[in-house]
This record gives structure tokens, C-alpha cells and sequence, in this order.
């Protein structure tokens, strides 16, 4: 049986010895059959994969898989053996995709099969191999660990197995920046193979070796280890195997960071020529190499090769991140985009190492960008939309809503807490759940990619054409920087996070502008202006307002004459920064001079006009009665400490009687709108939508931190409720200790109060509506989704993929345009900037994002309301123009988003002014705020 091991490389995959097959199962259903030429198959397999023959030993794999299953059954040991085999070939070839389900079917037959264990921990290995590679190291770390508990089972017989587990696991700790536990374990298993005259084994250990002391800076052992490792290789392995051009490539990573250039250019190019010829030209563990050649060419001034063998790679990684997004489920989307999250850092770097002055090289850096930021959101929501248009089968609708069921199922769990359950029975459950939804998943996405956008489609002159020409594209992106000078993960930590703008105009002209301090500074000032936007009586943050406009703004606006529209993509916490409530140095606030439309990607504007889809009447769902069926039937929680209850068990929703004025004023507005108020306003209400053209939810909302804390506020959740609006718990004091729940996903932290959410009765119906329940619903054909309720808008960051939440939650949905809330928001204030907003687009025909801006400039023309705690939480997500049917919704070209009406005020360059100046517009600013001192805090949707 093929045992796969690892050499550290960005997307490398290291193979060497195949531990044999040895199976001593008991008798299958199906009677013995001759074996003979069935082994001298596996055993040809051996041949081709040793040699490094790998299309020649998938196709015998293929094969093998095909006559085992016809002559012993599907689910006999040394089937499940082959499709191990099967499985891990398309690991090797680099078809993460494919090896996946291949891979957990025979660990799941093995497990079954007494007397499979040498296998079983095979398999397991290479699984662990595959999760290394979609860039979950805890899963990875699992799989070792069962094997490594099998192989130390099985003695002495298994001792060089065992080692070699022992250097995977190094592998995945040197990845993880866990160097003195890798070192132990490589150490260990050097010792081990050297007695056990395994040299195909201590090569690996030394070259895995080389690499951790690289890592560490560490060059003289390193150099040991690789030189000690060369002729090893060659007895081994021969002079072209696969495995030869990867420590080829390693050594030359050490010249590089050694300043060795010559003799590292030559390495390389030796690489290139075994790994192109056993893997060919679109295999990861090509793109590693010509990502470091690069590096390599920058150092010694080869701008245009550099460019050439960057871009080389680039675009083998983009394939493979095409492919593995074409499975699995959103966590396994999001695990395999992580690993390019190093590719933008090396982009940006190459950038940096290059010039800055490089216009071609800034166009290649934003096409990057532009291909590789969301790609695990568009792909998602490519499969929801593909399998909603195929949805015409029963057995695709009986799926569907098996999907929903579970969802809500497992979502119903975590808002009421372990009933009657132990934690650790509770959290078994959870896990069956999960699985069961993971499946109907993964089912769902293989037909997603039909539905996305050609990554080689993805140019920036296909979205310049896309951009109005009052309007500029801003792609937010934080990197970390990678320096050409000394390739070592030391130098790469002591490297400092920031942020990088790219802009994009019609004309096709890009702009490059770097922030001048360092991202962690940016995120303290978000952090501060965030705290202070929830108190309207807090005005000493203006001034943090100020400085991230000058950090972000005053250079980027002062080269863009004429734009009024900013599209902006952010990244990490910018995310949660409304733009319009930044105050440039003339005492303005931006919203006051630029229209702002935020993206999850500058590649969304391709998406914008495509799909005509028919939509149905719009529905408002407002002032939901908590307490249905009645507050006299209180359900008491489990027999388990208070502490173990996940937050949202221990809440209590009051009621928002000025949603309700909302919905009705908008009901006035909006032709044709179902109202759903009170008891009716359920969850269930919101599953069945199919496609309203809009969806406008008031409610209370609710957003909870990592530590599961929320904060108080408007139409938010309140934490410190008095312990008699809490449910009981029966027997355990509230100090009790005891386990407690852990909720993983994020998507579980933030969503929607309805009907019945002070009950929490029911098993699909709790009254809580999670944004992992929300993303099932069916938007598709939905132009607006409002979420008038609190933190709706908030969620985790997950660099790259933008925010996970109900933010999330609505684009997996299909909703083309959603806004919501960056906090707790005033009840009142909520209702009129609704209001006016549903009146600026139904009766002034304004585009979406430029309706919600005269909303808000609206209630900051009440001095009551001139802090941006009351109109400025509101941002527009998506589509910025007008909604269909609206006065101005024919205007533009067809198929085209018409740029918005454009933003009222000066649009002109700003003046410089000195540092020393910013206080003189601080302390004018808070003077027009002084009428709000001593002014109590209303109502809020808390």
C-alpha cells in the first residue's frame, strides 16, 4: 500500500517508500477469488510510484479499484486498500479533490476489517497528508496520532513506519512554527531509520532536517543535513526521481537565503527540468518552485524573468485553487484558500523587493488580488445558485430541505443549549449533526463551477469596464511582508502586518498606495472608533476618525479628481470601519462628500446585471412577538451548571415597538409588500421566502465575540439581564463549574431574534434565525436584503474571505445587495433612516448605496443626531444601483449597473495641512456637538 510522506514546501507534496499492503482480514462476504495477477498489479503500482511514474501508476490504480470491486465487493479489505492507493495517486498528482473522498472511504472500510490495521494506519497517514495540505494541521495532527498509536502496536516489525510518522508530524509542526517539538521528532526518527538502514526514510528525515534549521536561521546545520542527504538521494532514488528535484529545490531556497545565487539558479533550474518532467507543468509542487525562483531572480536583478516565473506560478496555484474549490464543504473551501493567503503576502513582497515604481508589476499584483480575494465565498455561492437552478427532482428537493432540516437542527442546539444532555453527549450529537450536513454539502458542490466566474476572465480591464466613470474600485489587502535578502521563517515573523490599497478607474489606470504605519496601529484605531460609535455622548474618538482618514484617505483621494462613488473591498478589520463616518481634515465627514459601496471583492462587479431571475413580492418582517405562544409556559434549561449554557440560552429578547411604525411606513412605500409583524414574524416565516425581491427583517440582532460576549445596546441582545428573565436551571447553581459548550463555527455567533425567541421551543423553529441557518435561505432573485437590527453587519474576520457572519450568510444566500448594522443601533433613529431610505429609492429613483447616503445625511442634519453613533452604522453591501421598476432602474446599459446619482459636495483634492493642525478641526467639530450633551439615550433595539 502507497505511503505517503512530507518535505516542507508551500504546496509541496513529498512522496517516498510505499509500505506494502498487509492485510489479514477475516473472510469477506464473497468467496476467495484467485489473487495472483491482482497482486502482480499492486505490485507494478509499487514499481511506477517508486520510480516516480505517477500517470502510469494512476492508471493502473484506477484499474485495480475497478476489478476489486467487481470481483471482491465494494467493501472488502483489499478494495478499500486500492482506492487508498487510488487516493493517494491523486494526492501525488495534486488533486486534493478527488484524493479526499477516495481517502476517508478506506479509512472508513479499514476501520471495519479486522486484521487491517498496518493498512488502516497507512491510510490514515495519507489522509493526514491531504489535511497538511488543505491547511488544517488539527485534523492533520489527529490522523498521525491514530496511526502512530497502530504502528507502535505492532512492534519492531513497524519501527521504520512508525518513524516516518514521526517526520510528518515534524513537518506539520515546522509549518506551524513549532521548531524545538519538529527537531525532537526528526532527531527520533533519524536515529530509527539509521539503525533500521532505511534510507529512503532518513532521507526525508534530512531533508525535513534542513529545512527546520533553514527556518531557524540555523545555516551550518542546515548545510549538514542537505549534504548529508545528496547521496542518499541518489542511491535511493536515482538521478530524476520526484523526490531528488524537491531537495534540489531546497537547497537551492538555502543558497538563496545564503547568498549562494549562482549555484542556487542552478539548483533550480535542475528542479525544474525532474519536476516538470515526472509531474508536469501544472503540479503545486512546480508552482513552489518558480514562486522561490522568482525571489531568487528579484535578488539578483532579473525584473522581467522574475515577473515571468512569479506569474508562472501564480497562475499553477490559481488552477489548483480552482480545483479544490470545486468540492467539499464551505470549512474545506475556506481551509484550502487559506493556503494562498501566503501567496498574496509574496505578491505584495515581490512588489516591494522589485520597486515600487514597476507599473507592470502593480497591474500583476491587483490581477492577483482580484483573482484570489473571496474565493471561497463566490464559490459557495456559485453552488447555491447552480443547485437551486437544477433544484427540478424530488430527490434534489428532498436533499435541499434535509439540508435546511439539519441546519436549523444543529443551530436550534446551540441557541438552547444541552437539554437533558450531558455536555459530552450534547457535543456527540452536535458532531453527528455536522457531519450530516457536511455530507449534503459537499454533495451539493460539484455543481457550482459551472456556475463561476473563469478565473482567466478575471482581468482588470473585465472590471474597469464594470467601474462607473464617477467611481473608483479600492482593494483593501493586508500582507505580511517577505523579504528578498534572507529567506528564513524568522526573518518572515519579524516581518510587520500592513495594509496595501490598490485602486482601479474606467480608464483602466491603477493605483498603488501603501498605508505609512503598520496594520496593528490601524486596528487600534478601529478598535477605538468602534468602542466610541456606541456611545453618543462619547466624542473624544473624533480624533481617531481623523487620523484613519489621513492614513487611508488623504493620499488615495488626492489622486482621484472627480470620483464620487468609492467601491471598496476591504480586508481584516477594515472590514468593520464605516468609511462614511471618517472625518477628513476640513471637519468633514466622508459620507458627506462620496457615495460608499462595499464589496467582498472587486470581482463581484462581473457579476452585477448578469442573471435575470424572477423575483417574488417583498416581504417586511417586523416587531415579533418573543414571548409566542406566551410568557406563562417558561422552559427550564438542563441539569447542568449555568456556565456550560452557550450565551444565547441565558437571554431574553424585549419587544421594539418602533419596528413595527417601520415597517409599516415602508409598507406605504414599497408596492406589493407582505408584512409579517408579531406572532406571524417567525423563523419559519424567513425559510420558506423563495426569492422576494426584497427582504427588510427589524428585529433584534445579535453579534457574539471568540469568548462568546456580546455587547449591549439597541436592537442587540442584553447580556446582564436580572437572573428572573433568565431561564431556570433546575438543580446546579449558577457558580457552579462544569464543561462547557464550545461552539467552532462562527457562523453560530451572530443572527436573528423572531417570534417564539424568549421560548426557544421549538426543533426547527427556536425563534433564533443563525447566520449558518440564514445562508440556506433562498435569495436567489432577491435585489435588497435589510437587516434593521443590531451588529448585523459584524462578524469574524477571516483575511481575505471578508467577514463571517450574516454579512456572509446573505451572499451565500444569493441576496445581490444587503445592508446592515457595524453596531447597536438607536431604535428611532433606525426607523426614520429606513424610512427615508425606502423613500429615496421608490420615489426619487436613487441607486442603493447613494439612497442610503441622503438617508443618513438626512439624520445628520438634525443637530439631535449629528453623531455618527445615529446614522452612520448602516453600510451597503453588493449592487449599488437602483432597484428594478424604481424611476431611474432603466438608465445605463443594459446588463450594466448605472453609476448611483453621484455625491452632493466637493469632490476635489484635499489640501494638505500638518499633523499639528488636526486638532484645530477636532475641537470645531465637537462644538457642533455640544447641543447633544446631556441628552438621554432612547430606546435602543436591545
Amino acid at each position: 500500500m502507497l505511503r505517503l510522506r512530507s518535505l516542507v514546501l508551500s504546496f509541496a507534496l513529498a512522496l517516498a517508500a510505499v509500505a506494502p499492503l498487509n492485510v489479514h482480514a477475516e473472510e469477506a462476504v464473497k468467496p476467495a477469488v484467485s489473487a495472483s495477477d491482482d497482486d502482480k498489479v499492486d505490485k507494478e503500482i509499487e514499481r511506477l510510484y517508486e520510480e516516480g511514474k505517477y500517470d502510469a501508476a494512476f492508471a493502473l490504480a484506477e484499474k485495480l479499484v475497478a476489478e476489486r470491486e467487481a470481483k471482491l465487493g465494494k467493501e472488502h479489505p483489499r478494495t478499500a486498500s486500492a482506492i487508498a492507493d487510488l487516493g493517494t495517486m491523486n494526492l501525488v498528482k495534486g488533486n486534493v479533490a478527488a484524493a479526499e473522498p477516495l481517502l476517508k472511504r478506506a479509512v472508513e472500510l479499514l476501520e471495519k476489517a479486522k486484521g487491517s490495521e498496518d493498512a488502516l494506519a497507512t491510510a490514515l497517514s495519507n489522509l493526514a497528508s491531504l489535511y497538511s495540505t488543505k491547511g488544517d494541521p488539527k485534523r492533520a495532527i489527529a490522523m498521525l496520532q491514530r496511526a502512530m498509536g497502530l504502528e507502535e502496536k505492532a512492534g519492531a516489525t513497524r519501527e521504520s513506519e512508525y518513524a516516518s510518522l514521526l517526520t510528518k508530524l515534524a513537518t506539520i509542526y515546522i509549518k506551524i512554527s513549532k521548531f524545538s517539538e519538529a527537531e525532537k521528532l526528526l532527531l527520533k526518527a533519524v536515529s530509527i531509520h539509521e539503525k533500521r538502514n532505511a534510507e529512503r526514510g532518513l532521507f526525508l528525515d534530512l531533508s525535513n532536517l534542513g529545512s527546520l534549521y533553514r527556518k531557524m536561521g540555523d545555516y551550518i546545520r542546515a548545510a549538514d543535513a542537505y549534504n548529508r542527504a545528496v547521496p542518499i538521494a541518489k542511491r535511493a532514488y536515482g538521478e530524476n526521481h520526484p523526490e531528488v528535484g524537491r531537495l534540489l529545490h531546497l537547497i537551492g531556497m538555502f543558497l538563496t537565503g545564503s547568498d549562494q545565487f549562482e549555484k542556487a539558479e542552478d539548483n533550480y533550474a535542475r528542479a525544474d527540468k525532474i519536476l516538470v518532467g515526472a509531474l508536469g507543468r501544472h503540479h503545486p509542487d512546480v508552482a513552489a518552485l518558480y514562486s522561490d525562483w522568482a525571489l531568487l531572480l528579484t535578488r539578483t536583478g532579473k525584473i522581467e524573468k522574475a515577473l515571468e516565473y512569479r506569474d508562472k506560478a501564480q497562475t499553477i496555484e490559481e488552477e489548483w485553487l480552482v480545483n479544490a474549490l470545486a468540492s467539499g464543504t464551505e470549512e474545506d473551501k475556506l481551509a484550502y484558500a487559506s493556503q494562498l493567503e501566503k501567496s498574496v503576502d509574496r505578491v505584495v513582497s515581490f512588489q516591494m523587493n522589485m520597486g515600487l515604481g514597476n507599473k507592470e508589476v502593480t497591474r500583476f499584483v491587483l490581477r492577483t488580488i482580484l483573482r484570489n480575494k473571496a474565493q471561497a465565498l463566490e464559490a459557495m455561492a456559485a453552488t447555491t445558485r447552480a443547485f437551486r437552478e437544477r433544484m427540478t427532482s424530488e430527490e434534489d428537493k428532498k436533499r435541499y430541505d434535509e439540508l435546511v432540516r439539519v441546519r436549523g437542527t444543529l443551530a436550534s442546539m446551540y441557541t438552547r443549549g444541552p437539554r437533558g444532555q450531558t455536555v459530552e453527549e450534547f457535543q456527540a450529537e452536535v458532531v453527528k449533526l455536522t457531519r450530516e450536513a457536511d455530507a449534503i454539502e459537499a454533495a451539493m458542490s460539484k455543481w457550482g463551477a459551472s456556475r463561476r466566474i473563469p478565473i482567466q476572465n478575471v482581468t482588470i480591464e473585465s472590471v474597469a469596464e464594470r467601474i462607473p466613470e464617477d467611481a473608483a474600485l479600492v482593494e483593501l489587502v493586508q500582507y505580511r511582508h517577505r523579504s528578498a535578502h534572507f529567506y528564513s521563517a524568522a526573518s518572515e515573523r519579524e516581518s510587520t502586518p500592513r495594509y496595501m490599497a490598490y485602486v482601479l478607474r474606467h480608464n483602466g489606470d491603477v493605483l498603488r498606495i501603501q498605508f505609512p504605519v503598520s496594520a496593528s496601529v490601524i486596528e487600534d484605531k478601529v478598535a477605538k472608533i468602534r468602542k466610541g460609535l456606541q456611545n453618543p455622548e462619547d466624542k473624544r474618538f473624533f480624533q481617531e476618525l481623523n487620523l484613519l482618514h489621513d492614513i487611508i484617505f488623504v493620499r488615495l483621494l488626492g489622486e482621484l479628481p472627480g470620483v464620487k462613488h468609492l467601491l471598496i473591498s476591504p480586508d481584516g478589520d477594515l472590514s468593520l470601519v464605516p468609511f462614511g463616518a471618517l472625518i477628513s481634515r476640513d471637519g468633514h465627514f466622508l459620507a458627506e462628500k462620496y457615495t460608499v459601496t462595499y464589496l467582498s471583492s472587486g470581482r463581484d462587479l462581473l457579476q452585477f446585471g448578469q442573471h435575470e431571475l424572477e423575483s417574488s413580492a417583498p416581504m417586511l418582517v417586523a416587531n415579533p412577538d418573543y414571548d409566542a405562544p406566551g410568557e406563562a409556559e417558561q422552559v427550564p434549561l438542563p441539569e447542568a451548571p449555568r456556565g456550560s449554557l452557550p450565551v444565547l440560552a441565558r437571554v431574553k429578547f424585549t419587544p421594539l415597538p418602533g419596528t413595527a411604525q417601520e415597517a409599516e411606513a415602508i409598507n406605504d412605500i414599497v408596492p406589493n409588500a407582505h408584512l409579517k409583524v408579531q406572532g406571524v414574524a417567525t423563523e419559519t416565516a424567513l425559510k420558506q421566502v423563495a426569492g422576494p425581491k426584497i427582504l427588510h427583517v427589524a428585529t433584534h440582532g445579535f453579534f457574539l465575540d471568540a469568548s462568546g460576549k456580546a455587547a449591549k445596546g439597541s436592537r442587540g441582545i442584553e447580556l446582564d439581564v436580572p437572573t428572573h428573565a433568565l431561564p431556570t436551571i433546575k438543580t446546579a447553581p449558577p457558580e457552579a463549574e462544569g464543561p462547557k459548550v464550545e461552539i467552532v463555527n462562527p457562523m453560530f455567533l451572530s443572527g436573528l431574534a423572531l417570534a417564539g425567541a424568549n421560548v426557544r421551543k421549538g426543533q426547527m423553529d427556536d425563534g433564533i434565525l443563525t447566520a449558518y441557518e440564514a445562508s440556506a435561505l433562498n435569495l436567489t432573485g432577491t435585489e435588497l436584503v435589510v437587516l434593521s437590527a443590531c451588529e448585523t453587519g459584524v462578524g469574524t474576520r477571516v483575511a481575505r474571505e471578508g467577514v463571517r457572519g450574516l454579512r456572509r450568510a446573505l451572499v451565500l444566500a444569493g441576496a445581490e445587495t444587503q445592508v446592515m448594522s457595524l453596531w447597536q443601533v438607536d431604535d428611532e433613529a433606525t426607523r426614520d433612516l429606513m424610512t427615508s431610505f425606502y423613500q429615496n429609492m421608490y420615489r426619487k429613483g436613487l441607486g442603493r448605496s447613494e439612497a442610503m447616503r441622503q438617508a443618513q445625511l438626512a439624520l445628520l442634519a438634525q443637530p439631535e443626531r449629528k453623531h455618527p453613533f445615529y446614522w452612520a452604522s448602516f453600510i451597503v453591501s453588493g449592487n449599488w444601483g437602483p432597484i428594478s421598476g424604481t424611476a431611474s432602474s432603466s438608465s445605463g446599459k443594459p446588463g450594466v449597473i448605472a453609476p448611483p446619482g453621484g455625491a452632493k459636495g466637493c469632490g476635489c483634492q484635499l489640501a494638505a495641512v500638518d499633523k499639528d493642525d488636526l486638532g484645530t478641526s477636532i475641537i470645531a467639530f465637537g462644538v457642533a456637538f455640544a447641543a447633544m450633551r446631556g441628552r438621554r439615550r432612547k430606546q435602543a433595539r436591545n
